[in-house]
């Protein structure tokens, strides 16, 4: 099963992701973390083996960045469970070649996330499998 874990400052940007991504049937209730170090932390401690996770993971946050999330990440055996979607603002050119240079992430989406990015998600091969109809 997958699970979606958003990570945003923006409590407007949070509650707009929560909609689409239940909606679009990418997960009916996705976890929210305002703080990119609480994610870490349920990451690390409160991480079920079973499941795989859908991480939207901002980039430009006050207390850590996106990138520095994905340097803490890289750390934690949870790393294997997880796929990183960097949502962002950013049109920086070196942010999208960052991110399709890492091996976490699978997609680079500018805000905001709608439900045609949610549609497209569903057809990435790392994330297809979980969304094929019984």
């Amino acid at each position: 099963m997958l699970r979606t874990i958003i990570i945003d400052d923006d409590p407007i940007v949070t509650f707009l992701q929560h909609k689409i991504v239940s909606k679009s049937g990418l997960d009916p209730d996705p976890k929210i973390f305002k703080n990119p170090k609480e994610a870490l932390q349920f990451l690390e401690e409160g991480l079920e083996n079973h499941l795989r996770y859908l991480i939207m993971l901002d980039i430009n946050m006050p207390s850590m960045s996106g990138w520095e999330f994905l340097d803490e990440l890289e750390l934690l055996e949870a790393k294997y469970q997880c796929h990183v979607v960097m949502v962002t603002s950013s049109i920086d050119r070196l942010d999208k070649r960052k991110a399709a240079n890492n091996e976490l992430v699978v997609d680079f989406i500018e805000k905001p996330v709608s439900a045609r990015h949610c549609a497209k998600l569903k057809g990435i091969s790392v994330l297809a499998d979980y969304f094929q109809e019984s």
